[in-house]
């Protein structure tokens, strides 16, 4: 964790840490006054509040996690938004400690939501913050740098010092990695005028280290090491100086007179690190203090020693970088946007170079070492371990370049199937009235013409709202907004919506729900696919078939079934029904079929957290189930 992104943790949590030693009782207090208060109300969401930030303090994230869900199921049900937004914002603190998981960010985009309908701008503010501090642990700088900047502006506007020192300190970290240093320099010269300002001691060693560490990379080493040296003076006045913080700042200490080729010096200040790391147990730190290892035994030219060291920095970094790998591919699997697909294919092919430039560098390394250590014999075998991190490094990016071009053949399919549905109608129009208009089709053959036109148009336009609604579930996503809900009356508005096409096939379609029947969904998601089950029932049922839709419970699911006396399904193409293949059947009178609407509906009962399922025998007939909470029967 870099200094910076410790900051704005430190920030959060600066009221309760100056009372640590209290943390056990005040925890103890508030479950005494929960314990006390059992009537559902706006304060006993404030204790249950209380409590998961409390435990928060006390690292017993499954406390957080219960009390937080207990604070957002009884602000939903007193409509109490801040309560339910706090919850969020402490629940999403749950996940960013488990590998940054990417339900932290859905929890915080929540929390953003309520606070901005609330206008409750400083809340607005420290979820920008966090969200910032979000995409800093998956290396995602730029992305990181505008929710930094947009919480900068809202802290300036609320007259906010403390935050703004915090984000001026994260905005020159962002800088600092990306190797704009002049733009560093600047945003932490800002933070610690700022910090002197307010007078606040606690600020100050956070200020001095970001200075001395861009001003290392300035080569002003003199200077940096003054720094250095203010920040321990600091924290030793304080009195309370962590062995993290130490660590750190003797490892700029190290660097610096490294650069200055004080090796014994940098040595002596190296091992103190090292053993107050051994004490953290901090990986970032581990790492680093490795590599300063190998370079000072290369120095020194100890070139054993440095192997040893080299090969126990490559060991944890490469941990560290599939670490961060799986954070990527989770967040990325969750929020998935098609729109961007060519930008996530740029990032991949930029994280290839800069992969293999790396590895390009290990192999300079390495190559150096082997001809100053030739007499060793652990060269060559070491030589090999390297080559097979190679091998292996390679092997994850060439699963990754598969798995985009998988998409993209998705992509190209759908598009290509769309292309070729959406130009023939249009064609065969422009065809026949060129005929027209040429004399070579009279008012009888237009007549005999136009039917089967008007046929083809309406698929093209069952195709084109079914392409709106994937659209926008891929690339916004819908605004999900589950309720209870009369199933009943949803049905007996489809069959009304579809009564036309019933009657052209004279099919008896029947609504055996009784009424009042409960559904716990989003109303317009489940609208949607029963409309599309009940329209390929009718597709795919002969003349004066029939189709019955029921319900029953099962367990805590309710379960609604759609059933025709049609076609049914070929036993080959059933593995394709849910897939998004494109896969289309002719219906009894030859229309055509879209080829995504099953897909769209398996989404929606997902995005509902339900199931979807079918039977079916073919030439007997298909059955359709889908399955959502019970909602219990609602009133008539």
């Amino acid at each position: 964790m870099s200094l910076n992104v410790k900051l704005c943790i430190f920030f959060i949590l600066l009221v309760l840490s100056k009372h640590a030693c209290a943390r056990q009782s005040t925890s103890d207090s508030l479950k005494k006054v929960l314990q006390n208060h059992l009537k559902p109300d706006t304060d006993r969401v404030k204790i249950l509040n209380n409590l998961a930030f409390s435990y928060y303090n006390d690292n017993n994230w499954g406390a957080v996690k219960n009390y937080s869900e207990e604070a957002i199921a009884l602000s939903r049900q007193l409509k109490y938004l801040p309560g339910e937004g706090y919850a969020y914002r402490r629940l999403s603190t749950v996940y960013m400690q488990n590998n940054a998981n990417p339900l932290a960010l859905e929890y915080l985009d929540k929390a953003y939501k309520i606070f901005k309908l609330s206008n409750d701008e400083l809340n607005c503010a420290r979820i920008l913050t966090n969200i910032g501090i979000y995409y800093h642990g998956l290396k995602d700088y730029k992305l990181s740098m505008s929710y930094f900047s947009q919480a900068l502006q809202l802290a300036k506007k609320l007259n906010r010092a403390n935050l703004e020192i915090v984000l001026l300190s994260d905005i020159g970290d962002v800088n600092e990695r990306m190797g704009e240093i002049g733009k560093a320099h600047v945003s932490y010269s800002k933070a610690l005028a700022l910090a002197l300002k307010i007078n606040d001691d606690d600020y100050l060693p956070f200020c001095y280290s970001n200075i001395a560490s861009v001003l290392l990379k300035e080569k002003k080493y003199k200077t940096a090491l003054a720094y250095c040296n203010k920040v321990i003076a600091t924290q030793k006045a304080k009195g309370n100086i962590e062995a993290k913080d130490l660590a750190e700042i003797y490892l700029t200490q190290e660097r610096i007179y490294f650069a200055l080729k004080k090796y014994d010096k940098a040595r002596e200040i190296l091992i103190q690190s090292d053993l107050l790391t051994k004490k953290t147990r901090d990986v970032d730190d581990r790492v680093q203090i490795y590599y300063e290892f190998y370079l000072l035994d290369s120095a020194k030219k100890d070139y054993g020693a440095a192997l040893t060291a080299y090969s126990m920095y490559n060991k944890l970094n490469d941990s560290l970088i599939n670490i961060n790998k799986n954070r990527i591919v989770a967040l990325y699997n969750i929020k998935f946007e098609s729109q961007k697909r060519e930008d996530e294919n740029q990032r991949l092919r930029l994280a290839e170079e800069k992969n293999q430039a790396i590895i390009n560098n290990q192999h300079i390394i390495v190559a150096g070492l082997v001809i100053g250590i030739i007499v060793i014999c652990c060269g060559l075998i070491y030589f090999k371990h390297i080559n097979n991190k190679v091998k292996a490094q390679n092997k994850i990016i060439n699963e990754q370049n598969m798995v985009l071009e998988n998409s993209n053949i998705v992509k190209d399919k759908l598009f290509s199937v769309i292309s070729h549905d959406l130009r023939s109608p249009i064609t065969q129009v422009i065809s026949m009235f060129t005929l027209w208009e040429a004399g070579d089709l009279d008012s009888e053959e237009m007549a005999a013409t136009t039917p089967i036109i008007k046929s083809d148009i309406i698929n093209t336009l069952e195709l084109l709202d079914n392409l709106l609604i994937w659209s926008k579930n891929q690339l916004q996503g819908f605004n999900f907004n589950p309720l209870p809900f009369d199933a009943h009356e949803l049905i007996a508005e489809n069959i009304n919506d579809l009564q036309n096409h019933i009657a052209q096939k004279k099919l008896i379609v029947e609504n055996f729900l009784p009424p009042g029947t409960g559904v716990f969904a989003d109303r317009e998601m489940v609208k949607i696919v029963l409309r599309n089950l009940m329209s390929n029932a009718i597709k795919f049922t002969p003349q004066c078939g029939s189709i019955s839709i029921n319900s029953y419970i099962e367990n805590d699911k309710i379960i609604l079934s759609v059933e025709d006396t049609g076609m049914g399904v070929k036993d080959a193409d059933k593995d394709k029904i849910f897939a998004f293949t494109t896969h289309t059947t002719l219906g009894t009178a030859n229309e055509k079929g879209t080829g995504i609407g099953l897909r769209i509906c398996s989404d929606f009962i997902e995005i509902n957290k339900g199931n979807i399922w079918m039977k079916s025998q073919e030439n007997v007939g298909s059955k359709f189930y889908i399955s959502f909470p019970n909602a219990m029967s609602l009133s008539v």
